[in-house]
C-alpha cells in the first residue's frame, strides 16, 4: 500500500463532501462545486500527509519533569534539554536524534531532556511524513561537559522552496526554566 495513501483517501472523501454540501447549499451549477471540491480535497490530503509521520508519544511524569526543571545533571553526566516551539508546523511531528539514535518526537511547544556522558555530541532533528521531505533536516554539534547543562531551542523556519529547522543555543537556564514550566514534556528514550 503506497505511503500516503489513507490521507489521500481521506483528501478525496473530504472533496467528495465539499462538493456536495457546495453544490447543495451554494452553487446549482456542476462547475464551481467541483473546483471547491478539488481544492478541499487536496488541502485536507496535504495536511494529513504532512502529518502522517507523527508518532504516539509518552508524556514524562510530573516527578520526572519537576526533576529536570531543576536542571542538575547526575554526578558524573550533563543534561540536554531540548525545546520546541513556534506556529510553523507546529503540530508536525519533529523527530530528534542525538549521535544518530533516536530519542524524542517533538511537536510545538513541548520539551524533553535527556542524561548523556560528557564528551561531543551532536543533536540532529527531521520532520517526518510528507513534511520531512519538504523541510532540511538539520544538526548542531556541541561539547557536553560533566555536570553541565546544554538547553537548545528549536524554531521550524518557512523558506521559498525549502523549509528548515534552526537550533538556538540558550545560555540563560533561568529563562528556559520559567518557559518550561508551562510546557509539557515529552519522555525521552535512554541514551547510548
Amino acid at each position: 500500500m503506497p505511503k500516503y495513501l489513507p490521507q489521500i483517501l481521506v483528501g478525496v472523501a473530504a472533496g467528495f463532501v465539499m462538493a456536495f454540501l457546495i453544490r447543495v447549499f451554494v452553487f446549482h451549477n456542476v462547475l464551481a462545486p467541483t473546483l471547491y471540491g478539488l481544492g478541499t480535497g487536496a488541502f485536507v490530503a496535504y495536511i494529513l500527509a504532512n502529518l502522517a509521520g507523527n508518532k504516539r508519544v509518552a508524556n514524562a511524569s510530573d516527578a520526572t519533569k519537576a526533576e529536570t526543571l531543576k536542571m542538575i545533571p547526575p554526578p558524573g553526566m550533563a543534561l540536554l534539554v531540548v525545546y520546541r516551539e513556534g506556529f510553523v508546523a507546529k503540530l508536525a511531528g519533529l523527530n530528534l536524534a542525538l549521535d544518530g539514535r533516536d530519542f524524542a518526537q517533538l511537536t510545538s511547544p513541548k520539551f524533553t531532556a535527556l542524561t548523556l556522558a560528557p564528551g561531543p555530541h551532536t543533536l540532529t532533528a527531521a520532520f517526518g511524513g510528507l513534511a520531512g521531505a519538504q523541510s532540511k533536516a538539520a544538526s548542531h554539534a556541541f561539547q557536553a561537559d560533566a555536570g553541565s547543562v546544554t538547553a537548545v531551542r528549536i524554531n521550524a523556519q518557512m523558506g521559498m522552496v525549502q523549509g528548515a529547522v534552526k537550533f538556538t543555543p540558550e545560555a540563560d537556564l533561568g529563562a528556559v526554566q520559567a518557559k518550561l514550566a508551562s510546557m509539557p514534556m515529552v519522555a525521552a528514550a535512554a541514551a547510548a
